[in-house]
């Protein structure tokens, strides 16, 4: 019986194939603990004065090698436990591999077990502890009829260790602390770079998967700059020994690579987390700031368009990592952009949360240089802003402007970004004004069609300006050429011009423009984002009206 660490080997043995084995043996006897280290003696004074047949129940036998002759000539049946390699037994016996719970297993046995808990609350469980029979056995130690799946797995985020530690259920070898411990000491240490530092730094990102695909493969462009090059030479992790070790961390089953993605369950994450020592921890958190930042393009928290893939992947491990863990400017950047991608994506509520989580996590933090601060802000008021909470918006937007017009002048790009964003906000078409000669000044004309955008933005919701459908058509042509027909700020403007053509009285024009866009963003955003919904919507909307 081969298999990994916690899926009930020995439970399976010394329980269930005892029980059903009874009928059809003279004698079953379990050989645990001491005895095995007796086995010659046990095949010498037991077997021969045992009722025929015998059957041996071996749990936790290290290898073949630990069975000696004398046992294996006795005429005794054995069935074994042993968590070596299956391909070292199968010359001598036949192997039975023994793995996790199949989900529906898991969630019957929860269901079964504990009262009043759902299947969707089972499957949750299931899913987070790997569905690993020791874990789920001793979860029912710990359940309170009415408890959620959200309680449940708070408190085995914070007390990992006695849940899992403090004692093991019967007919289970150790207990999961035990073994995750054992596990990780066998792991080939290394001065540089060790297998236990990439096995940490996948645990601090709890159980999301990371992208180490991206690791090998980094777009082919001229301005592209790997994030990981901005961090000091003493704080670069070398990553190119990565592949060689997943490997081996995938054959120990610690983790799982799956197109070029490497998964770590949840509960394993919690049982590294806690089994680490300070300086392990220390380690592991370098570590994961470099294989996060190899990820991505070094940036000032803004996540380019065409780097969208790359955000796309790594999101949801940025988001995941405690802030915390990335104590450099480089690291701190990357978990701003990744809330900048979440904007764009139509996701501004979990940029919003994560955002007010950096925030509060800072104010503890003294070496916060305040450009991160500000760039927090400036993404505070966006995400207000698509959430449609405009009074927030306007005061994330003119804490920035103010802040950054005493501090870099009222001219800086930045300065002039912040101040559009919270004009925007306020609906001051006048400020609008002001600004744009002001970013028309600058090299990149980016910021100045933005801020034409938003100008036309108002104006288009006043129905105010002469000449409005023709002012749109010269910014999106504009924005066309310099972004590309499928930049989601270029997107903005087309679906201004859109409306624009519907309120002029030129409903056939309109309904060209919004199939146009809705064709572009169902490519760029993708069918569920909010803004493609919008345009789909308004499309539907004027074929009625031109149907009618």
């Amino acid at each position: 019986m081969n298999g990994p660490n916690a899926v009930g080997k020995s439970h399976l043995v010394m329980r269930e194939v005892s029980r059903q084995c009874a009928d059809h043996f003279g004698e079953v006897l379990p050989v645990t603990g001491e005895l095995l280290q007796q086995l010659d003696a046990v095949s010498s004074e037991f077997v021969p004065h045992l009722r025929p047949p015998v059957l041996l129940l071996l749990d936790d036998v290290p290898g073949p090698e630990s069975l000696p002759d004398s046992l294996l000539n006795s005429g005794a049946q054995l069935v074994v436990v042993s968590r070596a390699a299956a391909d070292s037994w199968r010359h001598l016996a036949k192997v039975v591999t023994v793995g996790p719970f199949a989900r529906e297993e898991s969630v019957r046995f929860l269901t079964s077990n504990l009262t009043g808990l759902s299947r969707g609350e089972a499957d949750r469980l299931a899913e987070h502890l790997g569905d690993l029979p020791l874990a789920l056995t001793c979860l029912l130690h710990w359940y309170v009829p009415g408890v959620t799946a959200e309680v449940l797995l708070h408190q085995v985020k914070n007390h990992a260790p006695v849940m899992f530690g403090a004692g093991k259920p019967d007919d289970y070898h150790s207990s999961l602390v035990t073994e995750m411990r054992r596990a990780m000491d066998a792991l080939p240490p290394d001065d540089l770079l060790s297998h236990g530092d990439v096995l940490g730094a996948l645990a601090l990102m709890d159980g999301v998967s990371f992208p180490i695909s991206l690791l090998n493969t980094q777009p082919h462009r001229r301005r592209w700059r790997s994030a990981l090059n901005e961090l000091p030479s003493e704080r670069r992790v070398p990553l190119y020994r990565f592949d060689a070790m997943l490997r081996d961390l995938e054959q120990r089953e610690f983790v799982r690579v799956v197109k070029g993605e490497v998964h770590v369950v949840w509960l394993t994450c919690q049982l590294v987390r806690h089994a680490m020592s300070s300086a392990e921890f220390e380690r592991a958190m370098r570590v994961a700031e470099s294989m996060l930042l190899g990820t991505v393009p070094a940036s000032r928290g803004v996540a380019r368009w065409e780097d969208w893939p790359c955000w796309e992947a790594s999101v949801d491990a940025l988001q995941s990592i405690d802030p915390k863990f990335l104590t450099t400017s480089p690291g701190r950047y990357a978990l701003l952009a990744a809330c900048d991608f979440l904007v764009e994506q139509g996701r501004a509520a979990e940029a919003r949360d994560r955002l007010l989580a950096l925030r509060s996590d800072w104010k503890r933090t003294r070496d916060v240089p305040w450009d991160l601060r500000l760039r927090a802000v400036d993404l505070l008021s966006q995400a207000s802003w698509r959430l449609g909470d405009t009074a927030r918006a306007r005061r994330y937007g003119a804490t920035a402007f103010r802040v950054r017009r005493f501090v870099q002048g009222p001219h800086h790009p930045d300065t002039i970004a912040s101040a559009a964003r919270w004009a925007l906000a306020a609906c001051r078409i006048d400020r609008l004004e002001e600004l744009r000669p002001l970013a028309e000044a600058i090299p990149d004309q980016r910021l100045a069609f933005r801020i034409s955008a938003f100008i036309a933005l108002l104006r288009e919701r006043s129905f105010h300006g002469p000449g409005l459908v023709e002012w749109i058509e010269k910014i999106a042509k504009a924005q066309s050429d310099l972004l590309g027909p499928g930049h989601p700020h270029t997107l903005v403007t087309t679906h201004l011009l859109a409306q624009a053509l519907s309120r002029a009285g030129e409903p056939t024009k309109a309904c060209e423009q919004y199939e146009e866009t809705l064709a572009f963003r169902t490519k760029t955003l993708g069918p569920r984002h909010p803004d493609t919904i919008a345009t789909a919507r308004a499309l539907r909307a004027q074929r009625r009206e031109l149907r009618s």
